[in-house]
């Protein structure tokens, strides 16, 4: 009973925290729905689609939805906006309920990818509770969308991703410029045409949330990099078995140090490294 008071406080604490965050993407002009597939890709132009079976992708990743069947549930970060005594909550708490379970969420969720983020086709609610609880990955069935190749530096960038993906089954490397990949997997102790394995990807996956963590509290969102570009330029001073050994706090003073290297690679606006540079001073 106490457990089943615990989640339903847990919903009403996500509920407060989406309204809140509503209220202030109307006085930012910020877009307060959860983006939309077909407002990002024309699927009928796209290159192809490829089914990628049931893989672990990480939960940040995860920006948007396929269609928009119950958009209006979600705040553009996923949080639940219905009411409490909704029939929308009483699922969200029994998923709440199955996340905390020694088995966690079992069914994976159907995702489209496309440019290495994803966007849901079925688990919406599942997205939200492991969102809200702060959960690093989950079990998806993915069918990836290919742009068409052309001289744009991401969509270049996304195919080198892509040919890494074949060996290391990650999404975490990805770099906003082409050309990174091979010197960052040789800074971490792999050689480009390694193929990874289970352990591989639990070893760094495990090591790969401090920096993600640090990006976040460094930023705020302030800069478009990937955790990638952050980690590559921390490795020009420092050994990935250094910056792995660091606590999160350290790590983010390091990226802010390095605040106007991350902009050099960052597609943020003018505007986002003046503000930056007010708080930073």
């Amino acid at each position: 009973m106490r457990l089943l008071t615990e989640v339903w406080e847990q919903y009403s604490v996500a509920q407060n925290q989406a309204k809140r965050n509503v209220r202030r993407c109307a006085r930012t002009s910020m877009e307060t729905a959860l983006p939309m597939l077909d407002a990002v890709v024309d699927r009928v132009k796209a290159a192809g689609e490829e089914n990628l079976g049931v893989l672990n992708i990480p939960v940040k990743q995860i920006v948007g939805i396929a269609s928009d069947i119950d958009k209006e549930n979600y705040t553009a970060d996923f949080l639940p906006l219905p009411s409490i005594k909704s029939e929308f909550a009483k699922k969200w708490t029994q998923l709440y309920m199955e996340y905390l379970t020694d088995r966690g969420m079992v069914d994976p969720i159907q995702c489209y990818e496309y440019l290495g983020k994803f966007y849901v086709i079925d688990g919406k609610k599942r997205v939200s509770v492991l969102k809200t609880n702060g959960a690093m990955m989950v079990k998806a069935e993915v069918t990836r969308i290919l742009p068409v190749m052309t001289e744009d530096p991401q969509i270049q960038s996304y195919y080198e991703f892509v040919r890494t993906f074949e060996k290391t089954g990650l999404y975490q490397i990805k770099f906003t410029q082409p050309g990174n990949t091979d010197e960052f997997l040789k800074a971490i102790g792999y050689t480009p045409d390694h193929v990874w394995n289970e352990s591989d990807r639990y070893s760094f996956i495990f090591n790969w949330y401090p920096f993600e963590r640090a990006l976040e509290v460094a930023f705020d969102g302030l800069l478009n990099i990937t955790t990638a570009d952050a980690v590559q330029i921390l490795l020009k001073n420092h050994s990935y078995a250094e910056l792995r050994n660091m606590p999160s706090c350290m790590l983010a003073e390091l990226l802010q140090d390095a605040w106007l290297d991350m902009y050099r690679i960052s597609n943020s606006d003018v505007k986002i490294r003046m503000n930056f540079t007010q708080k930073a001073s």
